[in-house]
């Protein structure tokens, strides 16, 4: 019933610092070649490096107005979640495609209810255990952790960097310190598969309990927090107390943010004003860490996203597992 009307909207991001954008100019026209119209939000690609110019070029439709481009499709691809000012435009009419992370964003879900609208999130897209669209962001958030955490550490030479999650957050981020010459790098973990994996690679890390995570935790001036727990809000694995034993001036980075994050002093900031000072220690919790390197970030997800779109007559096929609400019911396990 949806599907029969195959008009894609773009909008511009409106979530503060956003400046990603969904898909970009050559991919619209992939879209295009496969007859599928495709309207773009004017400049809503321009803080990722697109104008307008370029997605008329490869066939794009551009639109003044946000409520034309919603009223106009049927299918709109966002980057991250619906705001607030957008809730109005939203219908029941709206396939939704975006990073809707419904466990930490308040109101959301019952807004997606109320609504009644289809939201298909990308985070829990997976396909034969692996996060197709979240693991190209994944690796760029992992990478720009330790990238953002070091600009907050006063000593850079000789610092401790403690991993929590070895998933593909936790290994993008200790290949990016290895590679800025960083050795003393430890990843903790539970899971026994992902600990044999990144051994292999020549990756250091050890199975996470209570006495580990106190020792490192103790130790490391920048630690950085990924675990990830398919569309549920993160567990509070880092009580005060535990954030109590970090040095001075040592920092944690909470890419679990996105979930609702791993202290108990998280809460989400922006890349204007990333920090929250706890005692002596600092917390950056962005939850949109890939939006600082707009342009490659982009690329990279409007890549991982085309295949779903120029496949629409068998969306749901394909992306089911990715599919949170449905006219307004839930249908995923982990809002159940």
């Amino acid at each position: 019933m949806l599907l029969n009307n195959l008009i894609i909207g773009i909008p511009k991001e409106i979530k503060q610092n956003e400046k990603r954008v969904s898909i970009i100019p050559n991919d619209v026209k992939l879209l295009i070649d496969n007859n599928i119209k495709v309207y773009i939000e004017s400049n809503a690609g321009i803080d990722a490096g697109f104008n307008n110019e370029e997605y008329i070029k490869n066939g794009g439709i551009i639109c003044n107005d946000k409520n034309e481009l919603y009223n106009i499709s049927s299918i709109i691809v966002k980057v991250k979640e619906p705001q607030p000012e957008e809730y109005k435009y939203i219908t029941e009419k709206h396939i939704i495609l975006a990073f809707f992370h419904f466990a930490g964003v308040s109101g959301l879900l019952e807004a997606m209810i109320k609504n009644k609208t289809t939201c298909i999130a990308y985070e829990t897209i997976q396909l034969n255990n692996i996060y197709p669209i979240l693991s190209k962001m994944s690796k760029i958030a992992g990478e720009q952790s330790i990238i953002q955490g070091l600009k907050f550490i006063n000593n850079n030479n000789n610092i401790n960097i403690t991993i929590i999650g070895g998933g593909n957050v936790g290994r993008a981020a200790a290949i990016k310190c290895k590679e800025l010459n960083y050795n003393n790098i430890t990843i903790l973990e539970k899971d026994i598969n992902k600990i044999e994996i990144l051994k292999k690679e020549n990756l250091n890390v050890i199975e996470i309990n209570d006495d580990e995570l106190k020792k490192y935790i103790s130790n490391s001036n920048i630690i950085i927090g990924c675990i990830y727990n398919t569309g549920k809000e993160a567990v509070k694995l880092i009580t005060n107390e535990l954030l109590d034993l970090m040095q001075d001036n040592s920092i944690f980075v909470d890419i679990a943010i996105d979930q609702g994050g791993m202290t108990e002093q998280s809460r989400p900031t922006t890349i204007d004003d990333p920090i929250i000072n706890y005692k002596n220690i600092k917390l950056y919790c962005v939850p949109n860490i890939p939006s600082v390197i707009p342009n490659e970030a982009s690329i990279e997800l409007s890549k991982s996203i085309i295949p779903y779109l120029i496949n629409l007559l068998n969306l749901y096929t394909k992306i089911i597992s990715g599919i949170n609400i449905f006219n307004g019911n839930i249908i995923h396990n982990s809002l159940l």
